[in-house]
């Protein structure tokens, strides 16, 4: 076990294999909660916003100003909140890039995505670490690059030659004065840059700030640590403004841990199906998952991706199709009850579109109604759990019960059991409640709600429910909206986190207050 700060006492050790590159296992056994390492980053930077025509994050700060009427930096000319701003003096924020981004004195008004390209200002802060932090420049080296898969030609290549190194080089770098060149750079080149942008891409953690903007952040250790479709740790960030441990990472067990077992993080999101996960981890970090629910045709009982059987032409048959190897790209999809298969290019073209209808409804605010077309519609071909209705269905369950129209009593009883299935197929898939803990605690939440509103009505015999009628449903709404507010208690440094588990804590109250009316106690 190595040192680290002077402790021998790690909850981890370092090891490695040919199939896996470095990894992580614990030392001892770990047990929910304990942290297994917290650490700051090496550099960070943000991201371009979604609409930069529209906004642009301040280089010194990161909080969107707007593109056009925005205030700039007075030497290099970038947008910034203020000139005031304490970030733009900061070598760990502007202040270094400054002076290279200086050579390029012209400041405009047209065009400002192209002109002010967000997303090189992190590979430049990389290669600054050479003048500004040596042993931290020494530990990026380290990190995977995967250079060999993104060589001249691949399209994640010519993109990065375009969009950043060109940019960085022709923009600002050949334009320095040398002694400049010199202290700052004393090592720059194409390929030095391009290899900044594979080590981005391969390690790179996305931080989403309170403001709405999005920094990536590189760290010397939680990079080793390797996938899992099910991971059992999970990740924080501090996000308050105390300087030395800004956007410091926390990595905290969330399902026991036996020594020697290997510790694992995500990259990926858990509601995707098998083969969409598969493919962005390949296309993003270069390697093909093989855990436990990867390797499993039906995602450990919840049937994610699984098609309904299309029948033989002539015959209809209620099995369910199901990959015969979904480790393998090419696999058919065979049926659980009769002698029908599927090749998979066929199955992922339908997938696809069935996907482009889903995204276009719910980007739409889909009502009600649309919803419930579409759910009938692709039920037809999908298991009721396959992943597009899982989307659908978490959208319906927060409009049921909330507007006039959908608020009688077998619409809460359709909102009760789709809750309850959704809640189960997510706490399935993350059993720590590592990844999915926006999604379990609307769940809950609006199993609570639904619950709550049905103890209120009226019979469909027009008597009112007696006490003992109502007790079971409050007792399960009141386990629902603590389940609530515990899944979020490690997101409330994130907006989305601290703004739904103020929505819930009002729920509580207005619940408490309920049940001391109906004279109830638990």
């Amino acid at each position: 076990m190595g040192q680290e700060n002077g402790t021998t006492d790690l909850p981890y050790e370092v090891r490695s294999s040919e199939e896996l590159g470095r990894y992580f296992v614990a030392t001892r056994d770990l047990v929910p909660g304990d942290v297994v390492l917290a650490e700051c980053p090496l550099v960070f930077g943000p991201k371009a916003m979604g609409d930069p025509d529209a906004s642009m994050p301040c280089v010194g700060c990161y909080k969107p100003v707007f593109t056009d009427v925005g205030e700039r930096c007075s030497k290099c000319g970038w947008p910034v909140c203020s000139g005031n701003c304490p970030g733009l003096k900061d070598p760990k924020h502007h202040g270094i890039e400054c002076q290279i981004l200086s050579a390029r004195p012209e400041c405009v008004l047209d065009n400002m995505a192209e002109y002010y390209r967000h997303d090189a200002l992190l590979p430049l802060r990389c290669v600054l670490l050479q003048n500004t932090n040596p042993v931290a420049w020494k530990k990026l080296l380290e990190m995977q690059s995967h250079m060999e898969c993104r060589t001249p030609g691949t399209e994640v290549y010519d993109e990065a030659n375009e969009f950043i190194v060109e940019y960085l080089m022709n923009s600002f770098i050949n334009k320095l004065d040398g002694n400049l060149k010199k202290k700052y750079l004393p090592e720059i080149s194409e390929q030095l840059l391009h290899e900044m942008c594979g080590i981005i891409d391969t390690n790179g953690l996305e931080i989403r700030l309170p403001e709405g903007s999005e920094l990536l952040a590189l760290y010397a250790k939680t990079c080793i640590m390797e996938h899992s479709c099910v991971p059992n740790t999970k990740h924080s960030f501090n996000l308050s403004k105390k300087d030395s441990d800004l956007y410091r990472i926390t990595i905290k067990v969330v399902l026991p841990i036996i020594k020697d077992n290997h510790i694992t993080t995500m990259y990926s999101h858990a509601l995707w199906g098998t083969q969409a996960r598969r493919q962005h981890l390949k296309d993003t970090k270069y390697f093909s998952c093989k855990c436990e629910r990867c390797s499993d045709p039906t995602e450990l009982g919840t049937y994610l991706s699984a098609m309904k059987c299309f029948g033989d032409g002539n015959e209809t048959c209620d099995g369910i199709h199901l990959p015969e190897n979904p480790l393998d790209e090419e696999t058919e999809w065979a049926c659980n009850k009769c002698k029908v298969k599927v090749n998979n290019s066929q199955i992922n073209m339908l997938i696809s579109q069935m996907g482009e209808e889903v995204d276009n409804v719910l980007m739409m605010g889909g009502s009600v109604t649309m919803l419930e077309n579409l759910l009938c519609r692709l039920s037809t071909f999908l298991h009721p759990n396959h992943y597009h209705l899982y989307s659908i269905k978490h959208s319906l369950v927060q409009l049921y019960g909330r507007q006039p129209s959908f608020m009688s009593e077998d619409i809460l009883d359709k909102k009760i059991r789709m809750c309850r299935d959704l809640i189960n197929i997510t706490k399935t898939l993350d059993p720590g409640n590592a990844r999915l803990c926006l999604y379990t605690s609307v769940l809950h939440h609006e199993l609570h709600s639904a619950l709550v509103l049905k103890s209120k009505k009226v019979k469909s015999d027009g008597t009112i429910r007696t006490t003992e009628e109502i007790k079971p449903l409050l007792v399960e709404a009141k386990a629902a909206i603590e389940t609530a507010l515990e899944s979020l208690k490690d997101e409330l440094e994130e907006t989305s986190g601290k703004k739904l588990y103020a929505v819930l804590e009002g729920s509580q109250r207005d619940f408490e207050r309920y049940c001391k009316e109906k004279k109830i106690h638990f």
